[in-house]
C-alpha cells in the first residue's frame, strides 16, 4: 500500500508536497529585495517539476536531501549577507532540511547591460 502523504518523522506530521514547498520557497526567495531572479544554473538542473511545468531555481528533493536554490543577485548588499538572509527566510519552510544557495550571477543596479558583471 502506498502512503498517500509522506510523514515528517521528526515532527510526526504529514510532510508538505514537494511541489507546494518549492513554490513557497520560490515566493520567499524572490521577495528578497536583492534577488533579481531565480536561476536554474548552467544546465538548468536546479528545478522542481510541477504539474505541467518546471519551477526553475528551486529544487526540493526527498527527505534528508538539501533544498537547492539558484539565484541572480543585485549588488546592493554584500553577497554573503544576502545568502545568509535567504537561508534564514527559507529555513522555517523546510523543517530543518539543509539549504544550498548558489549565486549564479550578479547585476549592478542602474548599470546598462546589467546581468553579466
Amino acid at each position: 500500500m502506498i502512503d498517500p502523504a509522506p510523514v515528517d518523522r521528526a515532527a510526526g506530521t504529514p510532510a508538505p508536497d514537494p511541489a507546494v514547498l518549492a513554490e513557497l520557497v520560490a515566493d520567499a526567495v524572490v521577495a528578497h529585495p536583492s534577488v533579481a531572479r531565480l536561476d536554474g544554473g548552467t544546465f538548468g538542473t536546479v528545478a522542481t517539476w510541477l504539474s505541467g511545468r518546471r519551477l526553475v531555481g528551486v529544487h526540493v528533493g526527498g527527505a534528508g536531501e538539501p533544498v537547492e536554490i539558484g539565484v541572480v543577485l543585485t549588488l546592493d548588499r554584500p553577497i554573503p549577507a544576502t545568502v545568509a538572509a535567504l537561508r534564514r527566510t527559507v529555513a522555517p519552510l523546510v523543517a530543518g532540511a539543509p539549504i544550498d544557495v548558489t549565486v549564479s550571477d550578479v547585476e549592478v543596479p542602474g548599470l546598462p547591460g546589467a546581468g553579466h558583471a
